[in-house]
């Protein structure tokens, strides 16, 4: 059995900084996850296939940085806009 375990830059969403993610959205070779990050709804492998994490971030912030999973609910103490610096962090 091999047990893996993620720091919070790998299982970062580089759209919108979410650092819980159950897996990297891509691996050591770049190879896609097609996960789907569930604050922000992008599909690592489909909706950044054709469209920058850039734009996706600025269409998930253009329509008000909702939480997009209606199953998993976000952390009690989230918020988008600390998230966001996830991204932006000098650390990161």
């Amino acid at each position: 059995m091999k047990i893996t375990l993620y720091n919070d830059r790998q299982s970062m969403c580089p759209v919108c900084g979410y650092t819980k993610l159950d897996e990297p959205a891509y691996d050591e070779k770049g190879c896609a996850s097609f996960m789907i990050c569930p604050c922000c709804g992008t599909e690592f492998g489909y909706d950044d296939s054709t469209t920058r994490h850039g734009e996706l971030r600025k269409r998930w912030v253009d329509a008000g940085m909702k939480w997009w999973s209606t199953s998993l609910h976000p952390p009690a103490d989230w918020n988008p806009e600390t998230q966001l610096k996830n991204i932006f962090s000098e650390k990161a």
